[in-house]
């Protein structure tokens, strides 16, 4: 499993912005990117919360009407605890990934005001 950080002083400094993506990143084959709304996915109407995604970065080489199917999981590490939060869908829910549906993540991963929270580890 390949494993993407997110640093946290980014976040912090530049959460008035509206969506972040990080440098795409391979795994089983595919090119991908996380996409993090650090103030929720407004498009969704979702306040209070940080949205973390998993997007096709590259999909240029794929033939038409292309599906990818995924099955992932996305960690948050509590340095306090040095133990991480696990975000997953449904055990073994494969997501569809295709030309209409480029992204798939949680859009309540965390709530601001718990990821705040210095006393939870996430950001110290």
């Amino acid at each position: 499993m390949d494993t993407v950080f997110v640093n946290k002083d980014v976040l912090a400094e530049k959460a008035v912005e509206e969506k972040y993506e990080s440098g795409a990143f391979e795994a089983g084959g595919y090119k991908w990117k996380l996409v993090l709304y650090p103030n929720g996915n407004e498009s969704k109407n979702v306040k209070d919360h940080i949205s973390l995604c998993l997007a096709m970065a590259d999909t240029s080489s794929l033939t038409f009407g292309w599906e990818v199917y995924a099955v992932f999981r996305l960690f948050l590490l509590d340095q306090n605890q040095d133990n991480y939060l696990v975000v997953q869908d449904a055990i073994g829910k494969e997501r569809r990934f295709n030309g209409l549906k480029l992204e798939w993540g949680f859009d309540q991963f965390i709530p601001l005001k718990a990821f705040n929270d210095a006393s939870n580890g996430y950001l110290c």
